[in-house]
């Protein structure tokens, strides 16, 4: 398995367009970081740093103690795959910002996509719906479940359900632009999730 570089944390502002050699550029704006080092693993077969991103006040128990030798309590904790060499080099409190990166750089973004709340066949799985005239009485139902000699419906079958809200990670975005003195990443094309929604950032 490839080891992860490095990567950050960051806040989905949301998409713009930019001018690059006369072509329009759908970008999406990041603000990433700064984040601070709460942990570093360093075990035999696997190397991370654990990172804490927006700030905050008051915690329950059980997470302030995760924060104890920090000094500072966040509210997003995620753990970045790292080799062994880049473990070394950092340290429990250390930052982490935007200039990890570098621009035309290959990263790969995580994020959760919109939730959509309970719906159905349609919106759900694009399901082509049944005939609006002639005395039908499935518009918007789903249609057969299973044959006949089977009986039960089989598990995995399309149905209605919650729609959204799942761990989606696209790769091979580029970096069109860095402004370190704002934190803001621009990565060609979108990502996952809505608004001010949290992105983790990592190294091709």
């Amino acid at each position: 398995m490839k080891e992860v570089k490095m990567g950050i944390l960051g806040v989905k502002i949301g998409m713009t367009e930019i001018y690059q050699d006369k072509e329009l550029v759908p970008v999406t704006a990041i603000l990433a970081g700064p984040c601070k080092v709460i942990e570093v693993k360093m075990n035999e077969n696997y190397c991370a740093l654990k990172l804490g991103f927006v700030k905050v006040d008051k915690l329950n128990k059980p997470l302030s103690g995760v924060f104890k030798n920090v000094g500072e309590k966040y509210k997003v904790i995620a753990e970045v795959r790292v080799d062994k060499e880049t473990a070394s080099k950092y340290k429990v409190g250390d930052v982490i910002d935007v200039n990890v990166f570098s621009k035309g750089e290959l990263v790969n973004v995580t994020g959760f996509t919109k939730g959509r709340g309970f719906s159905g066949m349609i919106k759900r799985w694009n399901a082509s719906r049944g005939p609006m005239s002639h005395g039908s009485k499935h518009h918007r139902k789903a249609g057969s479940n299973a044959t006949s000699r089977i009986g039960p419906t089989r598990p995995g079958k399309r149905r209605p359900g919650r729609y959204g809200n799942e761990k989606v990670t696209i790769r091979n975005l580029k970096i069109i632009d860095i402004i370190p003195d704002k934190n803001i990443i621009l990565v060609k094309g979108g990502i996952p999730g809505p608004k001010n929604s949290v992105v983790k950032i990592v190294k091709n």
